[in-house]
Parts: structure tokens; C-alpha cells; sequence
């Protein structure tokens, strides 16, 4: 994260289906999530090395796409705000939302 400390986040989704013929059914993003000192008292941790460097171990995630600082995600879902965008019609990246480097 930004702030330099690092979490166990599980995430899954859940699905609602629609509750008459012809209405959409529903899709929900459900995350928790804890500092990694605290990891350990999760049933979700078991299996995993938790006393590793988590720079190499762990996988970076952002607050929220639109607020986070990393350039390069394959996820990126939104531009980041206050960024402009490095547009490049010839060239294909992994993250679809590429930002002039400052």
C-alpha cells in the first residue's frame, strides 16, 4: 500500500439471482482484509509464509484504481485521477491506462 504497511486481503464474489423472470441478477465484490501482523489469527492465512519479505512474496494491490500509484496493473480498471494518459495507438502495454511519467 502507499503507506508502506502491508495486508492479507481475501476477496470472492457473490452472486444474487434475479428475483422475477427478466430482472438482471446481481454481482457483489466482497473483500477482507488485515495488516500482516495481525494475519496470523485468520483461519485464511494457514499454508501461507507469512515471515517472508512481503515485497516479493506478496502481490501489490492499490486502494482503489481510480487513488492508487501504480502505473503498470494488468487490472487497472480506471485511469488514476490526475493523471494524463500516455495515448499510443501502435504500441499495447498490460495495463490498459498508461500515464505520462512526470
Amino acid at each position: 500500500m502507499p503507506d508502506g504497511r502491508n495486508y492479507l486481503w481475501v476477496a470472492r464474489t457473490v452472486e444474487l439471482r434475479a428475483a422475477r423472470y427478466g430482472q438482471p441478477g446481481k454481482t457483489f465484490a466482497i473483500g477482507l482484509g488485515c495488516e500482516l501482523r495481525h494475519a496470523h489469527r485468520l483461519v485464511y492465512s494457514e499454508g501461507l509464509d507469512l515471515s517472508g519479505d512481503p515485497n516479493t512474496a506478496a502481490t501489490p494491490i492499490g486502494a482503489g484504481c481510480r487513488v492508487c500509484e501504480r502505473d503498470n496493473c494488468p487490472q487497472r480498471a480506471f485511469p488514476a485521477l490526475g493523471r494524463a494518459l500516455d495515448l499510443d495507438e501502435h504500441r499495447s502495454t498490460v495495463s490498459p491506462y498508461l500515464v505520462k511519467q512526470l
